[in-house]
């Protein structure tokens, strides 16, 4: 008996149900893939200073004494008795050293140090002088100089910390977190089922009549209520990982301060019987204190030194009188080989104590939690796209929708997550695009500093006059060619970043980069200008950027440059076959061709138009400006000179993009309803002006997080704003949709190049407060002027 319509619909979604089943939990994966990696390199990072700080104690204490012996007349490299120091301080401080002249040489060395090791990657990197810390392969060495009677550095005292032990110890740490991590996966992957078995089918229309040609083409495959379900039970998982993190990362940040505790005070015992035994008493104590709170420096005042009485009354301290402690601390015995000598009593003898420092210990916790909450917002970002590439995508390529989407115009639905995938390769390596070319670039060459920003200023410029010159390649050959040998181009190019050996060679790889770059941007925004989604092809475009920048920092701080490159070559590269796939065919049709021809008649009246230069004038070149020269100059400037964080100071700069992301789509689909689209890129304006306001009447982190959400709001309704109200003018309607994106992006690049170089000088002539109110002042009389005179030649048409 044949299937009934009913048991064909039920098995339908069924099926349906199985494949979103199937795709979250590939989506969690990945999201998870990109958490452990940020995850691994935080807590690497972590290792490595707790590690460091002891090895700087150790090395301090060995150069202390040779220092003190160089000034008495001793020569480092005749120092009668530095292997009989050398052996003893190692056999103290439990790791190999090694006692270096001023060129690097060896001196003298415990069993263990790696002196060729260290001499081979010191002579691969040019012979350079000796670093603070020096990284091979094995692991690193950390340099403490050794100063003469003049204070010249005449030697090193190195200490080689292997990192086989620490990698062993993170990679069990690891484990553990990955186990609960799968747990916790399999735990959402049920709870999802279960909710989406209880979720009752709502039946779906059968035809495509009546279809919004705007609508998300993922809702009436995927309901939103269904699509929430799976959101939420992202977020549960991902903050249950983000908080078994965050207990490890607290544990290993506790029990490395009493490694550190315990192996400082074994140190110390022996320094301070040698102070004690020379004659310096218990109740003048004044030298101790100072020697003390050095060493409570080295560990950042995380932890306290104290000398007690036989009645543990403080003699010595290194921490200023009612600093808060923890309970927990170790105490150390002085004088207990001497006291037999001494005529005293062991029992009376004075003791040292280590305690942890409660407000440097809460403040860590605390930054160890916003680290952790930034590492789940970028997972929980690249989820989101991923999530939406997967119902979009079931939704395009099934077979009862996709001639809907054809006939409703929603191929551009797709290119949201093309956008995202293209722009996380390409900005991998945008935050050491500079540190590269000064690998190439010798230390003593003339202008060195300018140099550096040559990389980023070529594929800026690059990027401008490809995103205008790709105007007539899109008018020829459609979208998708373009489209695609951008993407190639670009991957190529940084094939040509990895592979240069000369400075002009890096340049010449990142203008290419900015070429390709500056075409696909071009493709990407006229696919989506004419389906009302370019704010949603933007909020692609900066979660990728958040998810590449932040991926690629990791890579390179664990690999170095080169893999980076070679990583966000491979990624667009593999973005290229997905532009075929997500990219409707969108060439031009012969009517449209035939009314809208570029030639220079019709752009010299663009450029002359007077509606086309109040809107370049009063809005969209001064926003661009307040844009990059406010989140990519003036905030970090601003927050670096009152003492934030550069972790905050990014924080702040990524709230901005959430904005941009979440809520670029809903501002957009309100640009696209509204009557007066001048009005809209007035109100942008405004929200840009209140945001630099905000910066003169609140402290400056206070202030300059609000100012971030305000020209996160302010940015994400202008991208829109702008181009609806260009497109909407009978000039640029008679060049094309194309070559007027193009000169929207040439006209904003321009503004961006100059707006760093403007806050700049802003910053030399005033203060934050006064250049916050004249330019927020300013932007808002410009925005107001803007919406008047628009309305005003809006009647001038009419009439």
């Amino acid at each position: 008996m044949p299937p009934s319509h009913k048991d064909s619909s039920t098995t339908a979604h069924a099926g349906k149900y199985r494949a979103l089943l199937a795709g979250w939990f590939a989506v969690l994966v990945c999201s998870l893939l990109l958490y452990d990696a940020l995850l691994y390199s935080s807590l690497n990072r972590e290792a490595w200073r707790s590690a460091e700080i002891s090895a700087r104690l150790a090395a301090a204490k060995l150069a202390e004494r040779l220092s003190t012996g160089v000034a008495l007349g001793k020569r480092l490299g005749a120092y009668h008795g530095l292997q009989s120091f050398l052996d003893f301080e190692v056999q103290s401080a439990g790791m190999p050293m090694a006692v270096l002249d001023a060129g690097g040489n060896v001196l003298a060395a415990s069993d263990g140090f790696p002196a060729a090791l260290v001499d081979e990657a010191r002579r691969k990197s040019g012979g350079r002088r000796v670093l603070p810390v020096e990284t091979d392969e094995g692991g690193r060495t950390v340099h403490i100089p050794v100063t003469g009677r003049d204070g010249a550095v005449v030697g090193h005292v190195g200490v080689r910390l292997d990192g086989g032990p620490i990698e062993r110890e993170l990679a069990g740490q690891f484990r553990n977190q990955l186990l609960m991590q799968a747990l916790l996966s399999l735990a959402g992957l049920l709870a999802a089922g279960l909710l989406l078995r209880r979720r009752k089918e709502q039946p779906a229309p059968s035809d495509g009549s009546g279809a919004d040609p705007l609508a998300d083409p993922a809702e009436t495959f995927f309901p939103g209520r269904l699509r929430r379900i799976c959101l939420l039970v992202f977020l549960a998982v991902l903050l249950a990982c983000g908080s078994l993190s965050m207990v490890m990362a607290e544990r290993q940040y506790t029990a490395g301060l009493g490694r550190d505790a315990e192996r400082t005070g074994l140190m110390l015992t022996e320094t301070l019987d040698r102070l004690l035994l020379t004659g310096v008493t218990l109740d003048r104590m004044d030298r101790v204190d100072g020697y003390l709170a050095g060493i409570a420096q080295m560990h950042g005042g995380a932890i306290a030194l104290d000398i007690l009485d036989a009645e543990n009354r403080p003699l010595s301290s290194s921490a200023a009188p009612g600093t808060a402690l923890l309970s927990e601390h170790r105490l150390f015995p002085l004088l207990a080989g001497a006291a037999a000598h001494l005529d005293r009593d062991p029992g009376s003898a004075p003791r040292l104590r280590i305690s942890l420092v409660r407000g440097p210990w809460l403040e860590h916790l605390r930054d160890l939690a916003l680290d952790f909450l930034t590492m789940t917002a970028i997972a929980l970002i690249c989820m989101v796209e991923l999530f939406l590439l997967l119902t979009r995508g079931l939704a395009r390529f099934s077979g009862r929708d996709a001639a809907q989407q054809g006939a409703a115009g929603g191929s551009s639905a797709l290119v949201r997550a093309l956008a995202f995938f293209f722009v996380f390769g390409l900005d991998m390596p945008i935050s050491f695009f500079a540190l590269q070319m000064g690998e190439l670039v010798p230390a003593d060459a003339p202008s060195r500093s300018m140099m550096l920003g040559l990389p980023i200023c070529a594929c800026m410029a690059a990027t401008g006059v490809f995103a205008f010159a790709a105007g007539t390649f899109v008018r020829r050959f459609g979208i998708r060619l373009p489209l695609m040998l951008g993407m190639a181009v670009a991957s190529l190019a940084y094939a040509g970043c990895l592979l240069a050996r000369e400075p002009w060679l890096y340049v010449a790889a990142c203008a290419l980069s900015g070429a390709g770059y500056g075409t696909v941007l071009l493709c990407l925004q006229v696919s989506t200008v004419r389906d009302g989604r370019l704010a949603d092809m933007y909020s692609g475009f900066y979660a990728g950027s958040l998810c590449g920048s932040a991926m690629g920092a990791m890579l390179a701080e664990r690999f170095g440059f080169p893999p980076v490159f070679l990583a966000a070559g491979l990624v667009m590269l593999c973005a290229v076959p997905l532009g075929r796939l997500f990219v409707g065919d969108t060439a031009p049709d012969t009517a449209q061709s035939g009314q809208a021809r570029l030639s220079w008649t019709a752009m010299r009246r663009l450029l002359c138009d007077r509606s086309f230069l109040v809107f370049a004038l009063l809005a969209l070149m001064p926003l661009a400006m307040v844009y990059v020269g406010f989140t990519q100059y003036f905030l970090p400037v601003y927050l670096n000179s009152v003492g934030t964080s550069q972790s905050n100071i990014g924080r702040v700069y990524m709230v901005a993009c959430l904005f941009i992301i979440y809520c670029g789509p809903l501002l957009g689909t309100l640009v696209k309803k509204a009557r007066m689209k001048s009005d809209m890129v007035g109100a942008g304006g405004l929200l840009f002006a209140l945001s630099l306001l905000s910066l003169a009447v609140l402290p400056p982190l206070p202030g300059a997080m609000l100012g971030a959400v305000l020209i996160g709001l302010g940015w994400a309704a202008s991208l829109s704003a702008q181009s609806e109200f260009l497109l909407g003018l009978d000039a640029a309607r008679a060049i094309g949709v194309d070559q007027s994106m193009s000169l929207l992006n040439v006209l904003q690049r321009a503004a961006q190049v100059l707006g760093p170089l403007g806050a700049g000088a802003i910053l030399l002539a005033m203060s934050v407060n006064q250049a916050s109110i004249l330019l927020g002042c300013g932007i808002a009389i410009l925005a107001l002027t803007f919406v008047v005179l628009a309305r005003l030649a809006l009647r001038g048409r009419r009439a």
